[in-house]
């Protein structure tokens, strides 16, 4: 705040204008690259000699004969790199409807290497007169969405990079934040660990975990790309209210059987949990598609991981099995079925009542 309370003197200081701003546009195809500016006439007026008759306007006549100093300024004080040669600028001055100033509207056109993925852009317009100078720049990259990049504020380069060449990097961070969050989140851990004990067998877990994941993949993409909102306060009282459902069937139905629809289900409902953590993190990322197959895929990682090592160990745990006419067998041994689901249960019913704020110690 120091630092634009003394712009602010120096600019008022120097006689300029204290609301100079510009923009530009680069916009580049396969077959080259095209920058604009729009930038007000009086800030080229205060950086270079061009009002002749002194009225802070620009005719045709002095923009003509100032063309080539014009050019010379844009070129030293708007670079990018890496391009080839600037073709020639071309003018054109036009009235502002909006600001009522005078403005500049200037285009050039070069080309740009077909294996460039990034480019360093440097905007020092009229700094050197104004240093509050605002110029809100845009790139449109080979069709992809554009950027946009605010110079200004002591910030004069902007180190572009374009989707393509960010995609591989956005995926593996959120793939990473994916797996991070799901061996991070016990009630997510838990709902796995009650669909483990709910299980008849390697194949019936196996639909299962695919019937959650498919569910909580379609709610996830729906609510972190705001297709779909739902409160977060009311996700995780579902969420938990799941997780001790699943468990007190485990201990009171005695005949395993199919989960796959409640997973399924209750897969909805823990993707919108997964999109509430992952929300914040998206606003401000352009590759948001990218980012939420990565996050996805990672949750899916994490979840295989866990699920496989706890199936891997519960088999080799010895016990009863059996159901009681011996036609079909439990993936959990009888004596630690019964406890991990009793577990999981006091987890899902303390998680509720701490989400309600019903615990003794939360009200007090």
């Amino acid at each position: 705040m120091l630092g634009l309370l003394s712009a602010l003197v120096l600019a008022l200081g120097a006689g300029v204008h204290p609301d100079s701003q510009s923009s530009s546009r680069l916009t580049v195809t396969e077959q080259g690259a095209g920058l604009e500016l729009s930038m007000q006439a009086l800030s080229l007026i205060e950086c270079l000699e061009l009002d002749v008759d002194g009225d802070r306007r620009l005719s045709e006549s002095e923009l003509e004969r100032g063309r080539l100093a014009i050019g010379q300024y844009l070129d030293a004080r708007y670079q990018i790199d890496p391009t080839g040669t600037r073709n020639p600028w071309t003018l054109e001055l036009v009235e502002g409807a909006q600001t009522g100033y005078q403005l500049v509207q200037a285009m050039t056109t070069f080309s740009i290497a077909s294996e460039c993925e990034e480019l360093n852009v440097r905007c020092r317009l009229f700094l050197e007169q104004n240093p509050l100078h605002r110029d809100v720049a845009t790139i449109v990259w080979r069709g992809e969405e554009p950027a946009v990049f605010l110079f200004g504020e002591g910030v004069e380069l902007w180190n572009f990079r374009s989707a393509s060449a960010r995609r591989g990097g956005v995926l593996a961070s959120y793939f990473r934040l994916g797996v991070e969050h799901i061996l991070g989140g016990w009630d997510h851990l838990a709902f796995l660990l009650a669909l483990l004990v709910a299980a008849r067998g390697l194949r019936s877990l196996l639909a299962v975990v695919t019937a959650f994941t498919a569910a909580h993949s379609i709610t996830l993409a729906l609510a972190a790309l705001e297709v779909v909102r739902v409160p977060g306060r009311l996700v995780e009282l579902a969420i938990a209210l799941s997780i001790a459902y699943v468990a007190a069937e485990v201990l009171l139905v005695r005949r395993p059987g199919a989960r796959w629809i409640e997973a399924f289900l209750f897969g909805l409902i823990h993707g919108l949990g997964f999109a509430g953590f992952l929300g914040e993190s998206l606003v401000l990322e352009p590759l948001k598609v990218t980012a939420l197959a990565g996050f996805n895929l990672g949750v899916e990682a994490g979840q295989l991981a866990v699920v496989g090592a706890l199936a891997l160990l519960v088999t080799r745990v010895p016990g009863d099995r059996s159901y009681r006419e011996r036609r079909d067998e439990w993936l959990v041994p009888r004596w630690l079925r019964g406890a991990l689901a009793a577990l999981v249960l006091c987890a899902g019913l303390y998680w509720f009542l701490e989400r309600a704020g019903w615990l003794p110690w939360e009200s007090a």
